[in-house]
Formats: structure tokens, C-alpha cells, sequence
């Protein structure tokens, strides 16, 4: 019995050393490998920047937000932009539209009459390239043709006539036109006739003459603005 006790705790011990053996020869597991994040480089770094850039420039070239408001304009990051890289033709590109667009502003205002308006947008050109040669000049074009039209000088001796009743050949217009025959007549003056077209002061100096039948109307046609009938002493 003792000799059969003894085997079986020496068959015990050696279960147990077994076990401890082959586990500590297991392979060890290798760890799970950590993500690997890629690594930017600095000129990958400034090509996005310059890309998120222009793209917001061009947005706020879109919706005319062209110097203002600041911080938040075409104009600022297409700087931005040429700061980073010099030469970047998308930004130069982006100042040349800025450019046009005022002078499409400009235009559009002076079409309205609206001179000074015409002229602001004008001068916010001119401080986008300053040292544009180009641009120098296609601006001082412009202000060459924002000009407000000057209001030509009436003669005291001109009686002015309306020009919408001018182009429609109107019945107001004929007796008014009769009358000033008559004044011509009796004042034995001759007449200057200012009209848009050369074809309205010959209408107009053919009404005048029909007026006053059997007397030498004299007096020559200018085409201008105010259209008018100016009375002259005969030499």
C-alpha cells in the first residue's frame, strides 16, 4: 500500500512538472501590429494648403465677396496663396478676375448714371495689381469712358422741344413748331435746328417751313442733344 501511495504522488509530481514544461515552451503569440499613421511632408503639407485655399477664393469670387468683407475675401486668400507659392497661376489668374469683375461693376454702374459709384469700383481695382502694367492701363481705359456726360449749354435765344413728342411726330409737336416759324418769321430770324437724327431736323425744318408758306425759311441743321431750335440774328 505505502509502495503504491508513493507511485502515484511521483506520477502526480511528474504530471505536474509535464504541465509546466510544455507550457512554458509554447510559442509566444506575436503582438498585434499598431496602425501606422503616413507621415506628411512639408510639401504635401503646402500643396493642401494651397488647394483649400483657392477653393475657398473661388467661392468667394462667386459671390462677389471680392475685398470685403475681411479676412473672409477672394482677394486675401489668393494673396495667401502667392505668399506660399509665388508663382501659383490659379492665384494670379484669381486677381485678373477679381480685376475684371470691378470693371464690370464699373461699366454697369455708368450705364446707370451712377459716376461715383463707377469710379469707387475703379479705384478697388487698381489696388488689387497696382504693379500690373496691363491692368494699369485697361483701368485708366475705363475711367476715360466714366465720364459723366456734361449737360451742354443752352442758348438763352433756344426754345427747347420734347423729345419724345419729336419722335412720335406728335400734333403738340407740329403746332409748337408752327409757332416757332412764325416767330422766325416776324422777327425776320434765321434758325439752328438740334435734333438726334438728321432726319428729325429735316421733318423738323420741313414742318416749320409748311407753316409759313411764301417765306424763305433760313437755317441750317446740327444733329445733337438737347434737340431745340435756336433763333439767330441775320447777319
Amino acid at each position: 500500500m505505502k509502495c503504491s501511495s508513493g507511485l502515484a504522488v511521483m506520477c502526480a509530481l511528474l504530471v505536474m512538472v509535464g504541465c509546466s514544461t510544455t507550457t512554458h515552451n509554447l510559442p509566444r503569440q506575436p503582438d498585434e501590429p499598431k496602425a501606422v499613421t503616413p507621415k506628411i511632408s512639408p510639401e504635401q503639407q503646402r500643396a493642401r494648403m494651397i488647394a483649400r485655399l483657392l477653393s475657398r477664393a473661388e467661392r468667394a469670387l462667386a459671390r462677389d465677396r471680392l475685398l470685403m468683407p475681411a479676412y473672409d475675401n477672394a482677394y486675401d486668400r489668393y494673396a495667401s496663396v502667392l505668399q506660399l507659392d509665388k508663382h501659383n497661376q490659379a492665384a494670379e489668374l484669381g486677381l485678373q478676375a477679381i480685376v475684371l469683375r470691378y470693371l464690370d461693376m464699373a461699366r454697369d454702374a455708368a450705364q446707370r448714371s451712377r459716376y461715383q459709384e463707377a469710379h469707387g469700383y475703379l479705384d478697388r481695382a487698381a489696388t488689387v495689381l497696382p504693379d500690373n502694367a496691363a491692368v494699369g492701363a485697361m483701368i485708366a481705359e475705363q475711367r476715360k469712358q466714366t465720364v459723366e456726360p456734361q449737360t451742354p449749354v443752352v442758348a438763352d435765344n433756344a426754345v427747347l422741344l420734347n423729345a419724345g413728342a419729336l419722335q412720335a411726330r406728335s400734333e403738340t409737336i407740329k403746332v409748337q413748331l408752327a409757332e416757332l416759324a412764325q416767330r422766325a418769321r416776324n422777327n425776320d430770324e434765321m434758325v439752328l435746328i438740334v435734333t438726334g437724327t438728321d432726319g428729325q431736323g429735316r421733318w423738323v425744318y420741313q414742318t416749320m417751313r409748311e407753316a409759313v408758306k411764301g417765306y424763305l425759311l433760313r437755317g441750317d441743321i446740327k444733329v445733337g442733344s438737347p434737340a431745340r431750335v435756336e433763333f439767330l440774328s441775320p447777319p
